[in-house]
This record gives C-alpha cells, sequence and structure tokens, in this order.
C-alpha cells in the first residue's frame, strides 16, 4: 500500500465546517487525521466525525489538562466515565497532559497530574497509545511519556515538541515515544532546527488545527507544506519523509508489544488490522 500523509495532532471538530476541510485535505492526499477531544461534549463530537469519515478520522479521546483546571470535580468525573464507556471506539487517548500555564499551584499540578494518571491507566488497560500535551511542563511530561513505555507498554506522542533541542535529545532515548512538528517550522527558525534533531524512527507531523498562523486558522491541509518544508531541512525526497511518516505512525497507533508486568494485561500483543 502507498504510504499517504497524516495529521498526527489535529481538532477537525472546531473548525466551521469540518466536514468540507476533511474532504480538502483529503483531496491534497492527507488520508488519516487523529482528531483529538478536550472534554465530554467533544469526544461525542470527534466520536460523530470518527463514524461519518470512517478510517480517515482517528478519533482520540480525552480531557484536556487546561480544560479541567476550569472544571468542577463533578463534571471531570463524568468525563471520565464517558472516555471510559466509550475506549473502545477511540484510536489514542487525547489530547491528555499537563498545562503549567493553567496550573501554577503545587495542588493545581497535583490534580493535573491525578487526572493525567487517571486516563493513561486508562489507555494502558485498553492497549492505547496516548497524546501528550506539555506547555510549560515539558520536562514532566517527558518523564510520564517515557514511563507510559517503559512501565505501561504503551506509546506516547509528545505533541508540538518543538522547543528543545536537548529534550528531544532525552526523548529520542526513551523507548516508544514519539514527537511531532507542526506549521511552527514554516515560521520559526529555531524551531525548525529542533525539528531536525527528532530521530528519524519518532518524527511525526501535525497541524494542531484550528491553532491560528500568519492571521489564518490552521487546518489539516496544511500538513503538505509542512512535510514538504521538513523534508528539504532533512535533506530527504519528499516522498523518502512520507514513507518514514507513514511508517512511523503505524507503528504509533498499532505496535506490536508485550505489556510489561505493572500492568493486569501481561503477554498481551496489539497488532495492526489487516489492509483492506
Amino acid at each position: 500500500m502507498k504510504a499517504a500523509l497524516a495529521d498526527a495532532h489535529c481538532h477537525v471538530g472546531q473548525l466551521p465546517d469540518p466536514d468540507d476541510e476533511i474532504e480538502a485535505a483529503g483531496r491534497l492526499g492527507v488520508q488519516r487525521m487523529l482528531s483529538c477531544s478536550e472534554d465530554l461534549t467533544s469526544m461525542d463530537q470527534t466520536l460523530g466525525l470518527a463514524r461519518r469519515f470512517s478510517g480517515t478520522i482517528l478519533p482520540g479521546l480525552g480531557l484536556h489538562p487546561a480544560i479541567v483546571m476550569h472544571q468542577d470535580d463533578e463534571t471531570v468525573a463524568a468525563g471520565l466515565s464517558f472516555l471510559r464507556t466509550h475506549l473502545h471506539e477511540a484510536a489514542f487517548v487525547g489530547e491528555v497532559g499537563l498545562d503549567y500555564l493553567h496550573a501554577a499551584a503545587p495542588s493545581q499540578r497535583e490534580r493535573q497530574r491525578e487526572i493525567l494518571m487517571e486516563q493513561i491507566a486508562l489507555a494502558a488497560a485498553a492497549h492505547l497509545p496516548v497524546c501528550l500535551h506539555s506547555r510549560r511542563a515539558e520536562r514532566d511530561a517527558l518523564q510520564i511519556a517515557a514511563t507510559c513505555s517503559e512501565d505501561w507498554g504503551i506509546p506516547a506522542l509528545l505533541h508540538w515538541f518543538t522547543h528543545s533541542a536537548r529534550l528531544v535529545r532525552a526523548a529520542c532515548r526513551a523507548p516508544g515515544v514519539y514527537m511531532s512538528a507542526g506549521p511552527a517550522v514554516l515560521y520559526d527558525p529555531a524551531a525548525m532546527t529542533v525539528a531536525t534533531s527528532i530521530a528519524p524512527d519518532r518524527l511525526l507531523v501535525e497541524t494542531d488545527t484550528p491553532v491560528p498562523f500568519d492571521g489564518q486558522s490552521t487546518t489539516p491541509s496544511w500538513i503538505p507544506r509542512v512535510v514538504h518544508a521538513l523534508a528539504a531541512a532533512r535533506g530527504m525526497r519528499v516522498d523518502e519523509l512520507v514513507a518514514l511518516l507513514d511508517e512511523n505512525l503505524d507503528r504509533f497507533l498499532y505496535w506490536p508489544r508485550t505489556v510489561p508486568h505493572q500492568t493486569q494485561l501481561r503477554g498481551e500483543t496489539r497488532d495492526a488490522p489487516a489492509a483492506t
């Protein structure tokens, strides 16, 4: 099967007309979009998109760390209950993580971490990878990403992880940790420099749709631009990079592995679905 483009982290449901944007990206060759959720409402919406665009929209379910800081315990519990009930429909758990911009106090950070770890435990029980947010919490998120792989047996994606080459090198030393580069590489030479330091077998690309750049909201249709820029910076042909990214995404989503003894899933493996 020919390699295809993919958006490893986006929020398609936040676009004014998601259906049109999904179809527009598809015409440009973007055939898979990992669409993240942030709360109960967006989880339900993401699943609706995934049902309408089966195989194209790969749904991520989870509670965003910035959102939970503005929710009471009852609302968070309802979100976790929805996540637990619908995990069988998810391709991954996300967007979850840490966000210290919205959690300055130690008690707030501890609450974020507790909610995050509960979601990671659910992901591990379901054999699902996780997509991690790490704003102003890159070191702590990296440590948790490594724990996901080493202790829980599930891959982790540190999305938009192009702030520090030193942290990228540390992440590359942890098995099962992936990093994605986004549209920042089109405008920020420093971000591009960091992106080129990501090990080839850990690299993914994203748009974080609909985050704005250059006065306009991004969409998954920006992926070809990101890939072309990264290919040039890494000294690769575009088709070579597309094939590499496609293989990395398959490994992230459908990795075969033995679950460590720390979980109750010892000895089980997850295989990629048969090609159709």
